[in-house]
């Protein structure tokens, strides 16, 4: 089973055990957190990941890294993942932890490539829209990608919407190439 598989399954299970709501941002700000200094620092992910280094130093490396501030719950949450030999899946629990309470919290999150930079009147009428046709409140990450020529590209989930210049001349291509092997087929 895939890291992020497994991440999925112990978020689910700490969301399950939170019993107050206002602990869910709290929870996710810590694992933010700790995601940041996951991705920044090598030596952090080295130490973590490395399996010589005793698991009572890796707990007290990540009750460092979550600080005074951070939910008990949270910390025991860590040592729990500590003690069943699963460090490698810490860089994945703020991502599915988003996405998972994201999904309680009715958001969901479209990624949008567009090929120029939208003015806010667009990325208002593109989120409305969006929310609209998934009934759900949409968070809108949008990057610019000058390869796409015009339009966007939206990814929510699983789901892919291409709606560029580059994808129709691509799938235009494909079209004709398909249109030529038939033709030559039947001569």
């Amino acid at each position: 089973m895939s890291e992020r598989r497994i991440a999925r399954r112990y978020v689910q299970g700490l969301l399950q055990a939170v019993e107050d709501p206002g602990l869910i941002d709290r929870i996710e700000q810590s694992l933010l957190q700790l995601d940041k200094m996951l991705r920044e620092n090598r030596d952090v992910r080295v130490f973590l990941y490395h399996p010589t280094i005793s698991r009572e130093r890796k707990k007290r490396l990540l009750h460092a890294i979550a600080g005074e501030t951070a939910p008990a719950m949270l910390k025991r949450f860590y040592e729990y993942i500590i003690d069943k030999k699963r460090e490698r899946i810490l860089g994945h629990l703020a991502p599915e932890y988003r996405e998972v309470a994201d999904g309680l919290r009715g958001i969901v999150r479209a990624r949008v490539t567009a090929a120029v930079a939208l003015v806010p009147s667009q990325s208002e009428r593109l989120q409305t829209a969006l929310e609209t046709v998934l009934q759900k409140k949409v968070v809108c990450d949008v990057q610019t990608d000058r390869s796409l020529i015009g339009g966007l590209q939206v990814m929510v989930g699983t789901s892919f919407f291409d709606g560029t210049v580059k994808g129709r001349l691509q799938r235009l291509q494909k079209h004709l190439l398909e249109e030529v092997a038939t033709l030559r087929a039947a001569s």
